[in-house]
């Protein structure tokens, strides 16, 4: 017998031998693997998903200085990155809210207001670094 012939046979043994326990003992099993999944899974009800609750970020204004635009080499860099030069791209936050809010507006207004300032303020943005350009 060749090895593979053994290696199929132990695996095949293997199979019938954990056929035979789920068959003897379906409610065990069931109730085992049951728990093994919700013990698993715990850690995940505590995961924060998108779109849970509000986010707000703030900038302290007591140390908060102007910074410096005189060039340093090819890119300005952060004090933290110690990698290759990239190109860094400029974030504008938008803080917009739908107020005061009326009995006939549907939930999908609370995206269309804040989403118009941002494309009016994006198309400020562009208008001026054309202009600029």
């Amino acid at each position: 017998m060749t090895l593979r012939e053994q290696l199929r046979e132990t695996i095949s043994a293997a199979f019938y031998r954990h056929g035979l326990l789920c068959a003897s003992y379906p409610v065990a099993i069931i109730l085992f693997t049951s728990a093994s999944i919700l013990t698993c899974c715990y850690p995940l009800l505590r995961l924060p998903l998108p779109g849970t609750g509000p986010v707000e970020f703030t900038t302290g204004l007591r140390d908060y200085s102007i910074p410096s635009h005189e060039p340093q080499g090819d890119l300005e860099r952060p004090d933290w990155y110690h990698g290759p030069p990239v190109a860094y791209i400029q974030q504008v936050l938008v803080k917009a809210a739908v107020s005061p809010w009326d009995s006939s507006l549907v939930p999908v207004d609370v995206f269309r207001s804040p989403l118009g300032k941002v494309f009016s303020l994006l198309e400020d943005i562009r208008n001026h670094v054309h202009s600029d350009g």
